[in-house]
Formats: C-alpha cells, structure tokens, sequence
C-alpha cells in the first residue's frame, strides 16, 4: 500500500508540475504576442507593458489574447485577427508581407546610407581640390604707390 500511496504522490506531482509548465509557457506566449500589440486606450504603449490605471482596453485585449492562446491559434494568425478587428495601428511593428510595410523599414538605412556616401564623395573632392592661389607680390606692384599717397594722407607727417 505504501508503494501505491508513494507512485500516486510522483504522479500527481507531475501532473501538476506538467499543467504549470503548461500555464507558465501560455503565459510566456501571451507576453511575448503583447509586446507586438499596441494597448488602444491611447498611451501607445505596448499591451504587455500598459500600466495605466483603469485602462478602459487592456484588460479585454489581455482577455481577447488569453482567449486566442487557449484555442490553439498560432502568432500570426492572433496578429491578424486583432489588425483586422482594430486596424493596422495596434501592431508595434508593421508587416513585412508587402512592398509598402518593408520598405518603411528599409528606406531609413537606405537615406542613411546614400547621406552618408554624399558627404564621403564631397569631402574626398573638397580635400583633392588645388587650393586657390592668393595674391603674387607681381600683381600688388602696380597699386604700391597709390597705396603709399593714400596712406600719406590719412597720418599726418611732423
């Protein structure tokens, strides 16, 4: 009887320990999936991250998440049900599916990149460019009187 007592005791503590990991890996899902998500209630923060106090939205769409992770849904299919049941704005990121969403997240880099290889091109050329010449002591040769009689004029002579 005590070896029953002793195989009924490990199972049921792995049963719970198996329906904890359970619970503990939903959670997970549900934090990691709120971290794509946009709480609607205006603070633009992320669901899994609102904090507002009487948040009217969070908890219905903590709810509506919860809900979608227990019927079995997979990742994308819960990001489009909640994009298509609040618009593209609640996703924190957008889709990269279409030309238009990827190149929201290529274009930044690509300006970057292209600024970058301006300013390299102009300063190569402004650093091989002749420096220019400045005054030759022949060219000042003709205005060296005018220059002395103006400044006779300008200090008086004692």
């Amino acid at each position: 009887m005590n070896t029953r007592s002793s195989i009924f005791r490990k199972l049921v503590i792995v049963a719970f320990l198996a329906v904890a990991s359970g619970a503990q890996a939903s959670a997970d899902r549900a934090e990691t999936l709120g971290e794509g998500l946009i709480c609607m209630c205006g603070c633009n923060q992320l669901l899994s991250g609102c904090e507002m106090i009487n948040c009217p939205a969070a908890p219905s769409m903590r709810k509506e998440l919860k809900n979608y992770i227990n019927e079995g849904e997979d990742d994308k299919t819960i990001l489009a049900s909640f994009s298509a049941k609040y618009g593209p704005k609640v996703l924190s990121a957008p889709a990269t599916d279409d030309w238009f969403n990827l190149s929201a997240w290529v274009m930044p880099f690509a300006a970057l990149a292209a600024g970058a290889a301006v300013v390299i091109f102009v300063l190569k050329r402004i650093r091989t460019a002749q420096p220019a010449a400045g005054p030759s002591t022949t060219d000042a040769a003709p205005y060296e009187k005018e220059i002395e009689e103006e400044l006779r004029k300008l200090t008086p002579e004692d």
